[in-house]
């Protein structure tokens, strides 16, 4: 009932919305008939033209391609024939009609069959007397290639396949029959006894490559003179994946992938390119189709490619947004087929936690607990009596043993998706409708997480006249979130909580209430009866092209897009009253109860203007794209809430109490306004020059500022290409340098949409001023900038790819050095200004680094197989502060020469032990005055955190250990090298591949409860903590862990490199297994192709990472969701 009730939330489309998507959808529909009845006129009467004359003049006037058998047709056979303003496929219908033959429209091509009811429809197997043979040729997918080419081998006999990827062609055994196809294999087959073929042809590697998207178009991948990365749906498409983002986690070099949590609905995933290149946001530009947007809820099977525009001089004509990187991704193309093919994909699957905290049992935990405290001078809390009443469960009501962190999370969560789509034409018009819905059960208990997703895509190109083409993409989301009141962020919500609740501390008391106590409010209870946040998320997107080919090589173009964004966030904090059954003692929570509402509504809007041209000159090559972009961005948001709810059952606002209401409201907007250009030119393609100019006007900035220029200049030289490279033609397909230079900007700093604005804020006196009322007046928070303006980027790239061995072998590598100026920072000044200062643009950040990416890909027979591996180096550092000092009081620092946010603290040596101290006091047990080199002003004692000298105020050791001479950068969490291994085959049907995928010299540091024991009175041990120093029990210096102190931090909280944590690790991201259903099979059900698969994500993780916690997150005080392995098993349908 619960996911019957989730339908609902269709409604909450407005009339006027239902009727324009109705209207929109209509149309798609009715459009693509209008491109059915293309006209052409010729005139060949009189005699001396044939059928093939015929055929040549219909393929050069309608821009169709004719597929045939040639066992079928006379090509000689006299044709004589005038039409004007005819249509093309009554016309060729009228002329073959006298060869009892047929046409049909498939895509662009016109296929020709016998008639139905001819001789030789009637008897297919005519041409099956000995020595003919006969087949089928399909992809790898098993649709029937049309039009595909199949020869005798050594003679001049040739056939087409067709419609139904058929053939049948004379051939004797021992020949060989060569069949190729535009995008495909060549593949030669030596016939035996056979007389019937089945024959695959798979992808041509370097053809799928051939072309890749870039800013605003596409171009061959040969002729890039920038940094592009780019990956296909074959990438990505077998595997299953919560997230789009998040699948791209090592497929792409220099593209670093993060996610924080594997919570359901929690868009965590972070993005990065080429590093951190500032201070601020180092996000990078996502576009979907050319509209700026979110995939981290897009449907995965929707897309067609993702391209990384890396460099400035691919990147620099995207401008002022383009500072961290540009990320292009294209929905699937549409197909040529006249009859429609149908797809269906489905899996279901488990989801386990990796890495999960171990807590102390209640004896092990009372045990370290009176340590600590005899450690500081104190007796210990717990007797003989209350250790035996735990032991022996006489007390359960005070005195249980209870795993929190086993009882606040599952230890599986189901997660399943379907998904069809249909694709197909009419005439000229193609589409493509696809659905998937997704649903993902989380891991805590009571049903407090988890996340429904609907996605609906439709997509449309159709040729309404000779010269003009509209294409529609239409994009419908619709998604359900569930989360716990408390986020489950570090430091806070019920995972966190688990680790600061005593575990001598029931979960429940013996009369089945909820129990209470242990230093924190019991988790599993708010989980349950607590309340919860419920999301609503609606997003619609419609993107409208119209194109216009002027002439060969020449194209205008308008792109319209509208983009909505609108979510009703519900917040419900229940009142849970605990009572203990024994003393009668009560405690509330959450009282009284409320209800919140938060409504975000965005929308943006995107219009582009352009023209592309690309023109031949003998062995010159131009082209290029000129252009205009307007992007308008609004965002409204409203919150209310009451309080006093009359019932916590499906409650509404109304019900709470008047008095309470409070809400507020937010209100913000930016735009952007552009123009933009390319310039490419070829020389028999061997040279390669580029040009790209952007302009952009931002509200962001003052009006003084809002302008700014962005140009880069590439230029590339296909030494293969050259005469004295002939010799190599055997080996070396492809040898090409490159290199690189440009401006980037990067407009989004600042901490709001008007960051050169000063802020007011309301500030209430309570005094009586104005007719003995009390007032509201206006402060100025923070002080104007209206200097402020754009982070600036200089990049420059060195780069070489190389392909041998007929493509079988690629590489690229790239060097890179980057610089950003003008980071924004601020200035410390007096507080008597009575404001904040602004930000300002003082700083500069540099990155350099190197990246390589190796691909292998070959068949041998009908075994195939492939690896690739990437791996990318990137060095961080701040250049300046401009002329501010560094600000070096916590443990992540920025200062000139170091990276940023670096780890900044004691060099530690181990532990202290009792020789380390001079005076031992027989009565007390203690000891004093240690002969080593302290921080002053603690009580040191063995176990206790000892550190190294490094210097003082001479440039030598003092004998101290001081923060201002002793500190020093020990580590950074940006990670210094990212790398993948990914390899897969595939034999007779069975299908293998797995992707390996890692960071390397990376750092963390966890706080807290997180990593620590007793540092506060809610500071609760883990198992690990077991192996902590005792002078008495476990006098080693090298325990992982120093002697244990209550409700004192002083080793804890000096940060050390006895803290600082091996953030690298190697993790199988994914394996997969598969079977394909041989053809004979499944082709008596019209089934194309039938595939079962069974996949694991992280199915181990290799890391000296603490253990509790994965290294994805190594800056942390715990409580985030944990990453999760994911058991899949699945299965692939495709009709025809």
């Amino acid at each position: 009932m619960e996911k019957i009730r989730h339908l609902k939330h269709f409604g909450r489309f407005s009339p006027l919305r239902k009727s324009i998507l109705t209207l929109v959808l209509a149309l798609c529909a009715l459009l693509p008939a209008a491109a059915q009845n293309k006209t052409i006129s010729l005139d060949m009467e009189g005699q001396g033209h044939s059928t093939r004359e015929f055929i040549e003049q219909v393929e050069k006037l309608s821009g169709y391609t004719f597929a045939y058998n040639n066992n079928e047709i006379d090509l000689a056979q006299p044709v004589s024939v005038k039409a004007s303003n005819e249509e093309v496929l009554a016309l060729v219908n009228r002329v073959l009609a006298r060869q009892h033959l047929s046409a049909t429209l498939a895509g662009k091509r016109i296929v020709v069959k016998p008639l139905p009811g001819s001789k030789e429809s009637a008897n297919p197997t005519k041409t099956l007397a000995p020595g003919h043979v006969s087949g089928v040729v399909r992809d790898a997918a098993g649709q029937p290639v049309i039009g595909a080419s199949v020869i005798v081998v050594g003679t001049n006999r040739g056939v087409v396949t067709g419609i139904d990827g058929d053939f049948s062609i004379e051939a004797q055994e021992g020949q060989k029959l060569q069949i190729s196809f535009l995008g495909y294999d060549r593949q030669e087959v030596l016939l035996g006894a056979q007389t019937s073929l089945d024959i695959v042809l798979q992808s041509d590697n370097q053809l799928i490559d051939d072309v890749v998207v870039v800013g605003y178009g596409v171009q061959k991948k040969v002729n890039l003179t920038g940094s592009v990365a780019a990956i296909s749906s074959e990438d990505i498409a077998s595997r299953p994946m919560a997230t789009f983002s998040s699948g791209l986690q090592g497929l792409l070099p220099g593209v670093t992938v993060v996610n924080s949590t594997a919570q359901p609905g929690n868009s965590s995933t972070t993005i990065r390119v080429r590093g951190i290149g500032t201070i601020g946001n180092s996000n990078p530009l996502i576009l979907v189709d050319g509209v700026e947007s979110d995939i981290s809820a897009i449907n995965p099977d929707d897309i067609e490619s993702v391209s990384v525009l890396k460099d400035a001089a691919s990147a620099a004509i995207y401008g002022a947004r383009a500072a961290n990187g540009v990320i292009l991704v294209t929905t699937r193309k549409l197909a040529g087929n006249t009859e429609p093919q149908i797809t269906f994909d489905a899996y279901v699957g488990l989801q386990t936690p990796t890495r999960l905290p171990e807590m102390c049992n209640a004896i092990e935990y009372m045990t370290l607990d009176n340590e600590a405290r005899e450690n500081i001078g104190v007796s210990g809390a717990w007797s003989q009596e209350q250790f035996d009443a735990v032991k022996n469960g006489t007390m359960p009501n005070l005195y249980a043993d209870t795993d929190w962190i086993d009882q606040v999370l599952k230890g599986s969560a189901l997660q399943q998706s379907y998904g069809a789509s249909v694709v197909g034409a009419f005439g000229e018009s193609g589409y493509r409708l696809s659905y998937r819905y997704f649903d993902q059960d989380g891991l805590t208990v009571g049903n407090t997480t988890g996340e429904q997703r609907h996605n609906i895509r439709y997509k449309m190109d159709t040729k309404i006249a000779k010269i003009v083409t509209l294409s529609s993409n239409i994009g419908y989301t619709l998604r359900k979130i569930t989360s716990p009141l408390n986020s489950l962020s570090s430091g806070g919500g019920a995972i966190y909580n688990a680790m600061r609740i005593a575990p001598n501390v029931p979960v429940r008391y013996t009369d089945g209430s909820w129990a209470y106590g242990g230093g924190n409010t019991n988790p599993v209870a708010i989980l349950y009866d607590g309340g919860r946040t419920s999301t609503d998320v609606e997003e619609i997107s419609l993107l409208e092209t119209l194109k216009v080919n002027l002439m060969k090589g020449w194209n205008v173009s308008a792109t319209y897009n509208f983009s909505s964004y609108n979510a009703l966030q519900e917040t419900l904090k229940k009142t849970i009253t605990f009572v203990n059954p024994d003393s009668g003692a009560t405690v509330t929570y959450n009282s009284p109860n409320s209800l919140s509402n938060k409504d975000y509504k965005r929308t943006q809007q995107t219009l582009i203007l352009q023209t592309d041209f690309d023109f031949h000159i003998n062995r010159h090559q131009i082209s290029g794209v000129v252009g205009m972009e307007q992007e308008v961005y609004v965002e409204k948001d409203f919150e209310a809430s009451r309080n006093n709810l009359t019932t916590e059952k499906d409650p509404t606002l109304n019900l709470g109490d008047a008095s309470t209401m409070s809400n507020d409201a937010l209100a913000t907007q930016w735009a952007l306004r552009s123009g933009f250009g390319r310039l490419s030119y070829n020389f028999d393609e061997r040279y390669l020059l580029e040009m790209n100019l952007r302009y952009d006007l931002s509200s962001r900035f003052h009006k003084n500022n809002r302008g700014g220029w962005f140009p880069s200049f590439s230029a590339a030289w296909r030494l293969s290409e050259e005469s004295f490279m002939e010799a190599t033609r055997k080996v070396v397909d492809n040898i090409k340098i490159r290199a690189s230079y440009g401006m980037l900007g990067n407009q989004y700093v600042g901490s709001s949409n008007y960051p050169y604005l000063g802020v007011l804020e309301s500030y209430s006196t309570g005094i009586s001023l104005i007719g003995g009322n009390a007032t509201t007046g206006y402060i100025q928070s923070i002080l104007a900038n209206p200097s402020l303006t754009w982070e600036k980027i200089k990049m420059l790239d060195f780069g070489i790819d190389v392909a041998l061995f007929s493509n079988r072998l690629s590489m690229t590598f790239d060097w890179y050095d980057k610089n950003t100026d003008r980071t924004l920072l601020k200035r410390t000044y007096p507080a008597q200004i009575g404001s904040d200062w602004p930000e300002e643009n003082l700083g500069s950040v540099n990155n350099r680094g190197w990246e390589l990416d190796v691909n292998w890909q070959d068949r041998i027979g009908e075994f195939s197989y492939g690896v690739g591996f990437n791996l990318a180096d990137v060095k961080n550092k701040i250049t300046s502060l401009g002329d501010t000092a560094a600000d070096l009081s916590g443990y992540q620092i920025r200062r000139e020469g170091d990276p940023i946010d670096a780890f900044y603290g004691y060099v530690a040596t181990g532990l202290m032990t009792p020789e380390d101290f001079d005076v031992y006091d027989q009565s007390t047990g203690r000891y004093a005055l240690p002969n080593i080199p302290t921080v002053l002003g603690y009580d040191y004692q063995p176990g206790d955190i000892k550190y190294k000298d490094i210097s003082g105020p001479d440039g030598v050791p003092d004998g101290r250990i001081s923060p201002e001479y002793d500190r020093v950068v020990v580590g950074s969490n940006i990670p210094r090298y990212t790398y993948s291994f990914r390899g897969n085959l595939a034999w007779k049907g069975i299908d293998f591949s797995f992707l390996l995928q890692g960071v390397g010299k990376c750092d963390g540091y966890l706080t807290g409860s997180a990593r620590h024991a007793f540092q506060d009175q809610a500071g609760y041990p883990q198992k690990v903590h077991l192996d902590r120093y005792n002078i008495k029990t476990n006098p080693n210096p090298n325990a992982s862990y120093p002697r244990l102190t209550y409700n004192t931090s002083f080793n804890q909280s000096t940060f050390s490199t006895f803290w600082l944590e091996d953030a690298s690790y190697l993790r199988l991201k994914n394996i997969q297994v598969g079977y394909t259903l041989p053809k004979k099979w499944t082709s008596k059900a019209h089934i194309s192709n039938c595939r079962f698969y069974v996949s694991i994500d992280n199915l181990f993780t290799r890391s000296d990472f603490f253990y509790a916690y994965d290294p994805e997150t190594p800056v942390s005080s715990g409580g985030y969701y944990p990453q999760v392995k994911t058991f899949v098993f699945g299965m692939n349908l495709s009709f025809k």
